[in-house]
């Protein structure tokens, strides 16, 4: 009799397994998830603001590179940043409580003096104060970035 109990028992636990099968596999549909899952950027807390996936891309060493990125300033008060590479500053004003794309406001240093697929420093200065974010350098290798890459420079 033992051996009929335990089928009994087992055949009780099928409709809770099912169960549990059904609404685990119903939690994730990858057509909702990420529609962008490489942020390859870097990122940073400094003075109110939050540099978020932070990168440049460009078509190569030497060339223009863009600056790619969020930049949010959780200030109540507008603020003026500069962000720099070895040898040029760019001006960036945050609004209060607000942020500033850089795929919707371009900022394009001149020349970037590492290759794709390297990391270069850019110093960030506000109200005086200077931090450093080692940001990577991209081409069109991911698709995502192409539409971005500045144009190469004349004499290329």
């Amino acid at each position: 009799m033992k051996p009929a109990h335990s089928i009994t028992k087992s055949f009780h636990l099928i409709p809770a397994l099912a169960i549990s099968a059904a609404v685990l596999t119903g939690c994730y549909n990858p057509s909702e998830g990420d529609r962008d899952p490489i942020a390859l950027g870097a990122d940073l807390n400094f003075s109110g603001l939050q540099l978020r996936s932070v990168l440049i891309v460009t078509s190569g060493q030497n060339e223009p590179g863009r600056v790619l990125g969020t930049i949010f300033n959780t200030t109540a008060t507008d603020t003026q940043m500069f962000l720099a590479d070895s040898d040029e500053q760019h001006p960036v004003k945050i609004p209060a409580l607000g942020h500033v794309e850089f795929d919707q406001s371009p900022l394009i240093f001149n020349s970037t003096q590492e290759p794709p697929g390297a990391r270069t420093d850019l110093q960030v200065t506000v109200k005086g104060q200077q931090a450093t974010i080692n940001v990577p350098i991209q081409n069109g290798t991911f698709d995502q970035y192409r539409p971005y890459i500045p144009s190469p420079s004349p004499s290329s």
